[in-house]
């Protein structure tokens, strides 16, 4: 048995926004459980971790097919992990709101939760978490004080520690979520 000085940690960096994040974290979940290993929660703003690193657009046509594969891919790994998946296609979110609210869970114990909430919300009851208050009510679920959560998200605190792990995933040469570093 691994012991809590020699166990191994998995910094696993996540967009709620993202549905990859969302097909890793069960997998992630099931090889800590595997290993011993502890994971390491980093929510990063993909929108700024993605600012300026994509060559140019490709033609659209090859812009369809990329989109109609890229359908089909999600799918195939959602039915191989087991859950649900309603995907918004290519349409990104702005999740500033969510990622926020994995900093504030997290100092309050229910990070897990809250993840877990938000990933269910998004991708398998088709719900836009984009919205303040949608990203409150499902903190209110997992049984955070609305008030008081709404309160810390607006900290600027939160921000700042979303822009900190977006450095520590560019230092570590990540480009992308969900990436996972031992």
């Amino acid at each position: 048995p691994v012991t809590d000085s020699t166990q191994a940690a998995v910094e696993f960096f996540f967009d709620c926004g993202c549905p990859w994040s969302y097909l890793a974290l069960g997998r992630l979940r099931e090889a800590a459980i595997r290993t011993g290993a502890r994971i390491v929660y980093r929510p990063v703003l993909l929108a700024e971790i993605g600012a300026g690193t994509h060559p140019s657009a490709p033609p659209d046509h090859l812009v369809a097919a990329r989109q109609r594969y890229r359908q089909k891919d999600l799918q195939d790994w959602a039915r191989f992990c087991g859950v649900r998946l309603q995907d918004r296609g290519s349409n990104r979110i702005d999740s500033t709101w969510a990622q926020r609210g994995v900093i504030v869970a997290q100092r309050r114990g229910k990070l897990t939760e809250l993840v877990d909430g938000l990933f269910r919300a998004h991708f398998a009851e088709g719900r836009d978490i984009s919205p303040l208050s949608e990203v409150v009510a499902v903190a209110g679920s997992v049984g955070l004080d609305e008030r008081t959560f709404a309160t810390e998200l607006r900290e600027p605190g939160t921000l700042a520690e979303l822009r900190v792990n977006v450095s520590r995933l560019l230092d570590h040469g990540g480009f992308g979520t969900p990436t996972m570093l031992v």
